[in-house]
């Protein structure tokens, strides 16, 4: 399967295109091409006889230069054969590698919301490239595309001589199959021996493939300087065109013209040099006969463009900033890091996201123009769907480019302050204990066992029932309860309601261990993120179903197969639905109560409850509150933790979440919540024993919730207690801790 090329000689050469022997001709004859090294069936007499002669030619310019044929010719097998093995075209080129593809983000709509990748690439089909662009490409790049052989023999013989008088490898002469086999088989090394290897793959591809195809991958591979991979992101980034069809004469020839020299070229850059490369893509098509000299003229006045495009693909906001950082922790993408990143950066991905424009338009209005201007303080507020856990609308602070982190989900976050209060609530009623049970509320307070001692906000106190206190938001009553119930108990419900801890790498134990030490734990003074508390607030208008927060619903492959589906994620019951739905029937009171902390700020027409906190200097200031649709947790203050006196929960935060809540359910009907359920909403009242349970009972309650740690990503998540029928309860993965903790300052 060799061809013995020696001069004068006479050698017998087995060919397997032919099927017998026969004497090779003499160097001043055209020798026969063995089909093993151009990779398959005979080729055309005209072809074999122009090939031959190149490399009868080269053979002896190697020689000179030290060159072994032989070592030439072993290495051009491997590729030969490599095309060789190819399958037939499917829709992607099996022999070329892999192009590395952007992934797009679309909103709920299905609108694109932003990419993500390190190459800002679309591919596109051969049907989607206008004429104008395949014409103009042809025309500069390679004008006997169409009949050649993969190869340009010319224009090969041309680039050999001028690189023999060189000395060097100066000119390629090459074709545009012959640059898509340097770009997705071969390398960009200059040398003899890759060109020969170059010359014979492309005539091997051009064998195997139409030329439709090998122009299809060429347009989708080559640079055209900018940031811009393939002539689709080049159309949108150049000239903010989706749309290849609209693209005019004068675009596709700047854009044809950028292929050679994309960096010397670039329009923005290099303007006058942009322009003459242009008018000489036009003047090679009007050569061509694919233009008029009329129609060129008038290309050649379009104007260039001026407005740059961003030079990094990359999150411009923080919706779609939470969704690369989900991505990139999602097992489903990949076990190990690198294997998700080249998925998420380098994989095409179509990615589905909860974001619904328009909520988050509702929401941005709520927060800034609530916000006084001037203000040291800035808003946050996220929103959530607890019938899916979907993460609708979130506002971070002073916005994107102004903020250093995004406060909603990144950190530790800050005191939640009395929002805390609703986990004290939901961990006594799901210990049996009752609306109707009264509590002392005087200040100041100071627990069994306990050093320290806090106080309530103002002058509220005094003795009175559960309910009542929940709508004051009495410090010192809720002190006791959780002092009454257990603090650990509280920790736990905490963690099954949502509040999500990872465990401190410099503390074997986990941060949890540490929060029954806290007496003023049901006071919000554990840092938690907006995130977190408004997944509290979701699992407790789903009946006690907690749905983690979703910002992915689907993630599509190039192909269009689905490899993540969220749009429905099944929760895990962490709550008896009866003690949910009383929890939040009291929390009614801060809303509706005459002595709410919050009141006449319930949405119109919709039921809701809502709470209130105010940390100590009124540094934080906090609301959640819900309607069975949404579940919204707003957050005041500043964020560097600096200033001071953002006032009180049930002031700007309040109004924060009653005017968003009033724009995003108009329109949506009322779902109220069941009123005054069950026998922990109805059972008689008793006295509250700060020391343990309530007076006149034994010790210990049973609890529907057992003991459990936070998740981590290899535990399974599970069903804690015995699914309500009408609730679609299943296990769902576990998703990996969403932040790291930060180091000391």
């Amino acid at each position: 399967m060799w061809a013995h090329l020696e001069a004068g000689h006479e050698r017998s050469v087995p060919t397997a295109c032919d099927g017998y022997r026969e004497p090779a001709p003499p160097l001043t004859e055209a020798p026969r091409v063995p089909c093993a090294i151009l990779g398959g069936s005979s080729p055309g007499p005209f072809f074999v006889d122009k090939l031959a002669v190149f490399l009868r030619r080269f053979v002896v310019i190697a020689a000179v230069g030290g060159v072994a044929i032989g070592a030439c010719l072993a290495a051009i097998i491997p590729g030969a054969q490599l095309i060789g093995l190819a399958h037939h075209y499917t829709g992607e080129v099996q022999t070329l590698r892999q192009l590395s593809q952007r992934t797009t983000v679309y909103d709920a709509a299905g609108v694109q919301i932003g990419t993500l990748g390190t190459e800002n690439r679309q591919p596109v089909t051969y049907e989607q490239i206008p004429r104008s662009v395949i014409d103009a490409v042809v025309a500069i790049e390679d004008k006997s595309f169409w009949d050649n052989p993969g190869v340009d023999i010319g224009g090969v013989f041309r680039a050999f001589v001028e690189n023999v008088n060189a000395g060097e490898i100066e000119q390629g002469g090459s074709t545009i199959t012959q640059q898509l086999v340097k770009k997705r088989v071969l390398t960009s090394e200059r040398s003899l021996d890759r060109k020969v290897r170059e010359i014979v793959l492309a005539y091997r591809l051009n064998e195997q493939y139409t030329k439709e195809e090998i122009l299809t991958q060429y347009l989708n591979t080559v640079y055209y300087g900018q940031g811009s991979y393939g002539i689709q992101s080049a159309a949108e980034r150049f000239f903010f065109k989706n749309d290849l069809s609209t693209l005019t004469a004068g675009e596709a020839a700047m854009l044809a013209g950028l292929i050679q020299n994309p960096e010397g070229d670039n329009p923005f850059i290099e303007p006058e040099r942009a322009i003459e490369r242009r008018a000489a893509v036009l003047e090679a098509e009007v050569k061509e006969g694919y233009l008029t000299q009329e129609e060129a003229d008038l290309a050649n006045l379009e104007p260039i463009p001026t407005v740059k495009p961003p030079a990094e693909l990359r999150p411009d906001n923080d919706f779609v900033e939470e969704v690369q950082a989900q991505l990139l922790r999602d097992p489903r993408l990949g076990d190990t890091e690198k294997e998700r990143q080249d998925a998420v950066l380098n994989g095409g991905l179509e990615v589905f996201t909860t974001w619904d424009q328009t909520m988050q338009d509702q929401a941005e209005d709520a927060v800034f123009s609530t916000v006084p201007d001037g203000s040291p303080f800035t808003g946050s507020l996220v929103v959530m769907d607890p019938k899916t856990g979907h993460v609708k609308a979130m506002v971070n602070g002073r916005g994107f480019t102004d903020s250093q982190f995004n406060v909603v989900t990144d950190g530790i976050g800050q005191q939640a302050g009395s929002t805390w209060k609703i986990i004290t609530l939901a961990t006594a009623i799901a210990n049996r204990y009752s609306a109707n049970d009264s509590v002392d509320g005087s200040q100041p307070c100071r627990l069994r066992g306990f050093a320290d001692q806090t106080r309530n906000a103002g002058d509220s106190g005094g003795g009175g029932t559960i309910r009542a206190a929940t709508a004051g938001s009495v410090n010192c009553a809720f002190v006791r309860m959780a002092g009454s119930v257990g603090f650990e108990k509280v920790a736990e419900m905490a963690v099954q309601l949502g509040i999500r801890r990872i465990e401190d790498p410099a503390d074997p134990r986990p941060l949890t261990a540490d929060w029954d030490t806290i007496l003023t734990l049901t006071l919000g003074v554990v840092e938690t993120t907006p995130l977190e508390m408004v997944t509290v607030a979701s699992t407790l208008s789903s009946g006690g179903v907690r749905r983690d927060p979703v910002f992915v619903a689907r993630v599509l492959d190039p192909e269009g197969n689905t490899i993540i589906d969220d749009t429905a994620p099944p929760g895990i019951r962490v709550m008896d639905e009866e003690a949910a739905n009383c929890t939040v029937d009291i929390l009614h009171g801060s809303l509706y109560a005459g002595n709410g902390t919050a009141r006449g700020k319930a949405p119109t027409g919709h039921d809701s409850w809502g709470k209130t906190g105010t940390t100590d200097n009124q540094s934080d200031a906090n609301f959640v509150g819900s309607t069975r649709q949404l579940a919204a947790f707003v957050w005041y203050g500043d964020a560097a933790g600096v200033v001071d006196g953002a006032g009180f929960g049930g002031e700007v935060p309040a109004t924060i979440w009653s005017n968003f809540m009033n724009t995003a359910m108009a329109g949506l009907p009322d779902e109220p919540f069941p009123k005054n359920v069950g026998a922990s909403c109805n059972a008689p009242g008793q006295r509250v024993n700060p020391d343990g349970g309530r007076i006149g009972e034994p010790l210990p309650l049973p609890r529907p919730v057992e003991p459990r740690p936070a998740p981590t990503p290899t535990e399974p998540p599970v069903i804690i207690a015995p699914p309500v029928t009408a609730a679609p309860v299943t296990t769902p993965p576990v998703l990996a801790p969403r932040f790291p903790v930060p180091p000391a300052p």
